[in-house]
């Protein structure tokens, strides 16, 4: 679900942008385990060459099941490669004057750059079984990368910017990425986005791009990320 922006004409002409325009990859998958399908994936199409090869040299009923668990083999490793590529799709990319923002394999959220503030480190705590808590005392913490967006944007958008998935969901008006589904979240990686984020809000208008505020601020509203990097315990933040 991406959010509208001036109207019917300016979304259709962002859309068209985004298209044809190539994308800008701003942080990529986990890729240990990206690493791993693709080895999984390797592992099957060896296994199925394999029964192949033994059912070329058989006879009978013998010849004819080796054939089929060749087949549900070879099936399960065309399914592996295609989870491994979804896996792999960059999590952050800004595509135009458009931040996409892969919120789950088969879904992504388009956020006009311009309303795009800053990005920000947090923590979200999670069970023993790997789900969100607001318990006092979880499992353990997971690092999160947090899109901030303008407050204007966020109320205006709040009925639309509603998307939940397993990459990334929306809370308070934030759009809070799993670090466990992404490159490792450090300092160096902060600092990267949001010098990718400086340079876009910099960068002349093209044709059929809106212009961007300066990335001091979003409206001309000045910002100030390093008050937000307190994150509290159940993933929520208070404006300034």
């Amino acid at each position: 679900m991406g959010a509208r922006l001036t109207g019917e004409t300016a979304e259709e002409r962002s859309q068209q942008l985004a298209t044809a325009v190539p994308a800008e990859d701003w942080l990529a998958a986990n890729g240990r385990l990206v690493g791993l399908l693709r080895a999984g994936t390797g592992g099957l199409v060896m296994v199925a060459a394999v029964a192949v090869a033994s059912a070329s040299q058989t006879a009978g009923n013998w010849r004819l099941g080796i054939g089929l668990l060749a087949v549900v083999i070879g099936g399960l490793a065309v399914a592996a490669l295609v989870v491994a590529r979804l896996a792999a799709a960059p999590r952050l990319q800004r595509c135009g004057d458009l931040l996409l923002v892969r919120v789950g394999p088969f879904s992504v959220e388009r956020l006009p750059l311009d309303v795009v503030e800053c990005f920000f480190l947090g923590s979200q705590p999670l069970d023993r079984r790997g789900s969100p808590t607001a318990g006092d005392e979880p499992a353990f913490r997971v690092g999160t990368l947090v899109v901030r967006v303008a407050e204007r944007a966020a109320k205006q958008y709040a009925d639309e910017w509603t998307a939940r998935g397993p990459w990334a969901v929306w809370e308070d008006g934030y759009c809070v990425i799993d670090g466990r589904w992404t490159e490792p979240l450090t300092v160096d990686v902060l600092r990267r986005i949001n010098g990718r984020l400086s340079q876009a809000k910099r960068a002349p208008v093209v044709a059929g791009c809106r212009s961007a505020p300066p990335p001091g601020g979003c409206g001309g509203q000045p910002i100030n990320c390093r008050s937000e990097e307190k994150y509290s315990e159940n993933q929520t933040v208070s404006r300034s």
